[in-house]
C-alpha cells in the first residue's frame, strides 16, 4: 500500500488500483462533485498547471462522457468513455479510454461512496484489461494527480455555500402584460406550457390567492413511463401584474407533499423551495418575465431544471403566439 498524503493507493487484484480518500462532506455533495461539470471543472484537474477546456458527463447508462485538459504549456490531454452503473448517491462505473493511452486497452472505472458520520469514504477502483496495463499505470504519476485533485475537492466541499445557487431565467415575450400574467393564473393557460418539451399537463387546480395552493400535474410521454407527477405551489405574495411569489413542492395526486426520493429524484432536489416570477411591461405590447427559483443544489438536477424552464417558457411564447 502506497500513501500519497491522505490519499490511500492498494493493489486489490493483479489488474486493479484502489484509491481511497475521506472527505469531510455528506455523500450527496461529494457526488454531486463527481457528476456535475461545473464543479468537475473546478477540481478534476490532476497536478498544478492544467485547466479542463471540456467537461461533458450524462447520468444515464449509456450516456457518454468526454473530458480534455489543457496545460500552461499548450498540450493537451482527452480521455472518455460510457456511463455503465450508476446508483445515485452510491456507485457510478464508467469506462476509460485515453485519447494518447500510455496503458494498452481500455479500463473499467468504479466510484463508490460511504457515509459514516457526515463524512465521506470515496474508492476509486480502476480495472485495466490485464496486468501489464495495471504495472504500467502504477509506474505512472496517477497518484500524485488523483491526489492533486482529491485535495482541490477537499476544499470544495469545506464551504458548502459553492455548491448553492439561485436558478434566474429571463424573456421578454411579444404579448402585452395582462396575456403574459394570465399564463400563469388560467388553468386553461397554465396546462399549455407545464412540463418540458415532450411532457403534457391534463390538469391544473388553481387556487391564485396569497395563502392559496395550486395542484398542477404534468404527464410524461409514453417513452418515459407515462406517469402523472404532480407540484403544489404554495402562494405567499402577489403583486397584481408585478409579482408572483410561491412555495414548491412535488406532491401526490390529492397535493399531499411527497419525498422526492421517493419519487426518483435524487437525495439533493429541493423542498419548500421559493419561487418568484416578476413582470414587466417593456412597451410595444411587450412583457418581460424573469422566474427564479432560490437555492438549488449545484448539480446535473439543476441544469435539467433550467433547460426545462426554458422549454416550459418556449411554450408560453408558443401558447401566446398564437391566441
Amino acid at each position: 500500500m502506497m500513501n500519497t498524503g491522505m490519499l490511500k493507493v492498494t493493489t486489490p487484484s493483479d489488474r486493479e488500483i484502489a484509491m481511497t480518500r475521506i472527505f469531510d462532506a455528506p455523500r450527496r455533495l461529494v457526488f454531486e462533485a463527481l457528476t456535475t461539470p461545473e464543479l468537475l471543472k473546478r477540481w478534476l484537474l490532476g497536478p498544478p498547471g492544467w485547466s479542463m477546456i471540456v467537461c461533458e458527463f450524462g447520468l444515464k447508462v449509456g450516456d457518454r462522457y468526454r473530458y480534455v485538459w489543457r496545460h500552461v504549456s499548450g498540450n493537451e490531454m482527452g480521455m472518455g468513455g460510457v456511463l455503465q452503473e450508476i446508483v445515485v448517491p452510491e456507485r457510478i462505473v464508467v469506462t476509460e479510454k485515453f485519447d494518447e493511452s500510455w496503458y494498452p486497452g481500455e479500463a473499467l472505472v468504479t466510484n463508490t461512496l460511504v457515509e459514516q458520520g457526515g463524512k465521506t469514504t470515496l474508492t476509486l477502483t480502476v480495472r485495466y484489461e490485464s496486468r501489464e496495463a495495471r504495472d504500467i499505470a502504477l509506474k505512472s504519476p496517477m497518484e500524485q494527480g488523483v491526489a492533486a485533485s482529491y485535495d482541490r475537492l477537499a476544499e470544495l466541499l469545506k464551504n458548502a455555500d459553492v455548491a448553492k445557487r439561485d436558478l434566474v431565467v429571463t424573456r421578454v415575450f411579444d404579448a402585452p402584460l395582462v396575456r403574459v400574467w394570465n399564463a400563469w393564473t388560467d388553468p386553461e393557460q397554465v396546462m399549455k406550457w407545464w412540463g418540458p418539451n415532450g411532457f403534457t399537463s391534463p390538469s391544473a387546480e388553481i387556487d391564485f390567492r396569497e395563502g392559496g395552493k395550486s395542484l398542477v400535474c404534468m404527464r410524461a410521454p409514453k417513452a418515459l413511463g407515462g406517469q402523472d407527477m404532480y407540484s403544489t405551489w404554495a402562494y405567499t405574495k402577489i403583486v397584481p401584474m408585478e409579482i408572483i411569489e410561491y412555495v414548491h413542492n412535488l406532491a401526490d395526486k390529492n397535493g399531499k407533499k411527497a419525498d422526492p426520493v421517493e419519487l426518483g429524484m435524487p437525495p439533493d432536489f429541493p423542498q419548500d423551495q421559493r419561487h418568484r416570477v416578476t413582470f414587466k411591461a417593456v412597451g410595444d405590447n411587450r412583457t418581460e418575465m424573469t422566474v427564479t427559483e432560490f437555492g438549488w443544489t449545484v448539480c446535473r438536477m439543476l441544469e435539467l431544471a433550467e433547460a426545462g424552464l426554458n422549454q416550459c417558457l418556449d411554450k408560453i411564447a408558443a401558447s401566446l403566439a398564437k391566441s
